[in-house]
């Protein structure tokens, strides 16, 4: 008699795919400010760097990697989001919105995935960051009524860092300008980008718990955290 196939364990995970270092570092305060207001995920969170827009191909290969590094488990995906600044469609014009509901079909048919969904930041992380431009100032120890100057998000925020001669670079800058995003209170930046984060905190079940806490945020720091 044939031994019995035993089955896999499953490994359930949430994939955030996002196209840059400062997206990246946002994206794991948010995920850390979720938790504070009672968010507790049972699954593993992943976050992966494209440091560029999420085409189909990136989130395909990003994907792949998981399903081969846990191939002695039953991967699903409960949750694929896909992170990009808009400024790349309207001011920078780089590329043509893809289709997403396309993206997801085809995603569906070669993993296991519950919610698919895109998060917008408009025009860009960087815009994220000046909705707590007092605490960006406070971290760079710039006086408070330093104004931004630039035409865009990003070069506000370059130009604020220029004048405390630090690099500014938002797709491979962690070590540079990381201690600057961690002091931003997250919070503030959550409630400014609510209908931006909508999908998002849909697809997790966030959007019941913060209503029920009537969108209160604390203006304490938030220690970044990933995992279970």
């Amino acid at each position: 008699m044939m031994a019995k196939k035993k089955n896999k364990p499953t490994y359930e995970c949430i994939v955030f795919i996002v196209e840059g270092d400062a997206d990246e570092l946002i994206i794991r305060k948010l995920i850390a400010y979720y938790r504070q207001q009672g968010w507790q995920p049972t699954q593993s969170i992943e976050i992966k760097n494209v440091q560029g827009f999420p085409t189909e191909k990136k989130i395909k290969q990003k994907l792949t990697g998981i399903t081969h590094i846990n191939s002695d488990k039953d991967v699903k995906f409960t949750t694929v989001c896909c992170e990009f600044d808009t400024d790349v469609l309207t001011v920078n014009r780089q590329f043509d919105e893809p289709n997403w509901n396309d993206i997801e079909k085809t995603i569906n048919n070669q993993y296991s995935v519950d919610n698919f969904c895109v998060v917008r930041a408009n025009t860009s992380i960087e815009d994220w960051m000046l909705d707590d431009l007092e605490g960006l100032l406070k971290a760079l120890q710039l006086p408070a009524k330093t104004k931004p100057i630039g035409s865009t998000g990003q070069e506000r925020v370059s130009n604020l860092f220029k004048k405390k001669n630090i690099k500014y670079d938002r797709t491979k800058g962690k070590d540079n300008i990381g201690k600057y995003i961690e002091a931003l209170d997250i919070g503030k930046i959550r409630n400014s980008r609510k209908k931006e984060l909508a999908p998002l905190e849909t697809a997790l079940g966030v959007s019941a718990i913060l209503k029920n806490k009537g969108n209160i945020h604390h203006p304490t720091v938030v220690t970044a955290a990933t995992g279970k």
